[in-house]
């Protein structure tokens, strides 16, 4: 009876050592959060990007779009369609040549670091770019002795000239962000093109300019505004072209953040153009910016990040700071914004956004980041739970047995 008495001891003796050991890992890990105000455990990153990265394409028939496995069969109602791409590359991403065939590049983003356009159609007729995203490149699109063509609900910001239409002819830009460009859009030598539905501002030369030979295009409905030559007065559009069209004709003309209602808005240049129906762009709203709550994550984790929700009709640049000094600086798509957290060490630190808009009105948020090191490489309360689970169990265990014992 002895031996058995001493047996049952011991296992009392383990039981209460288990219990003892859960109870501090959870008092650990309860103690490096006492301090924090409201705290969120950042997850791990699981970003979906439907976008396929890609090499530069070239087109130089019809041919040449089956041939790069285009889907469609080039036709009006069934276009060849290339879709789904970033391609980032020092010359042209994307080049289409000499064909005729209807296609259609849709949901793609484009980036070329060299001189070159990023996308260029030279010879083309029936091509259609649509939501696509242009973020560097001497031009973002090109159409060059090109007709029939058009470039729809699509974002450029970061090229020389946002988008260029030289010697090309009906031809048309439609629904479309230019933004943060040297030149918005530069018509050159064309004729009969149609700039209908844009956002066109922020941009630091000028927003529309028609050259000397460029004639009968048709530009209304757009917004315009904030087009500024540095250190100069405001430029929203040059014409030095003739018989270029600045509204309907009937009762719809553009959107000018610049417009004196006292007076006719004319359009600066030779061409001696007249907005007849212009109206004034007003933006005095600041930036939708959704708040975040204060942050803690494990410093031996990955993926960590913040991602601020932000909105705004007229988006330009946002700035991040960290203790006060700025750790990143873009321009803004008017999209979310996310923040990498994982080169962060041990420390607490405040995190601040700044959304900026082209009519200049802001909207900041800040929180703080608190980075610890959680127990066992950052199981945290996951250990919390394991630990308790397994006391449990041997628990449970070591009185069954010593009731079988005795």
């Amino acid at each position: 009876m002895s031996d058995l008495r001493m047996k049952r001891n011991a296992m009392i003796t383990v039981v209460v050592a288990l219990l003892v050991l859960s109870f501090v890992v959870y008092a650990s890990v309860s103690s490096s959060r006492q301090n924090l105000k409201a705290i969120t455990v950042s997850p791990i990153r699981n970003i979906l990007n439907s976008q396929v990265e890609s090499e530069n394409l070239i087109i130089e028939s019809n041919a040449d779009f089956a041939l790069l496995g285009a889907t469609g069969v080039g036709t009006r109602s069934e276009p060849y369609r290339i879709e789904n791409l970033q391609i980032s590359y020092t010359e042209t991403c994307i080049l289409v040549q000499d064909t005729t065939a209807y296609f259609v590049i849709s949901n793609c983003k484009f980036e070329s670091n060299g001189t070159d356009p990023a996308v260029l159609f030279s010879n083309v007729e029936n091509g259609r770019v649509d939501n696509c995203e242009f973020t560097e490149g001497a031009s973002g699109i090109t159409l060059y002795d090109s007709i029939d063509c058009s470039i729809t609900n699509s974002t450029f910001y970061g090229c020389s000239n946002g988008i260029r239409l030289t010697s090309s002819a009906n031809s048309s830009v439609i629904g479309n962000e230019i933004h943060n460009n040297n030149r918005g859009v530069l018509v050159e030598n064309s004729q009969f093109c149609e700039i209908l539905d844009n956002s066109i501002y922020s941009n630091w030369q000028y927003g529309i300019e028609i050259t000397f030979s460029a004639s009968n295009n048709t530009i209304y409905g757009n917004s315009i505004g904030w087009n500024t030559i540095s250190g100069e007065s405001e430029v929203n559009a040059v014409d030095s072209g003739f018989d270029n069209a600045f509204d309907d004709g009937v009762s719809i003309g553009n959107y000018w953040d610049d417009y004196n209602s006292s007076e006719p808005y004319i359009i600066s240049g030779t061409g001696s153009s007249i907005d007849d129906f212009a109206q004034l762009l007003v933006d005095n709203v600041n930036p939708a910016l959704v708040p975040l709550n204060d942050i803690a994550i494990d410093v031996n984790s990955d993926g960590n990040s913040i991602t601020w929700q932000a909105y705004d009709l007229f988006p330009k640049s946002y700035v991040i700071l960290q203790g006060g000094s700025i750790v990143e600086s873009a321009v803004w798509d008017g999209g979310d914004v996310t923040f990498d957290l994982d080169h962060l060490i041990i420390g607490t630190y405040t995190i601040s956004i700044t959304v900026s808009d082209g009519a200049g009105n802001s909207a900041t948020d800040s929180i703080s980041v608190v980075v610890v090191e959680f127990i066992l490489g950052g199981l945290g309360t996951e250990l919390v739970m394991i630990a308790s689970g397994i006391t449990l169990v041997v628990f449970l265990a070591m009185i069954a047995l010593v009731k079988k014992m005795t």
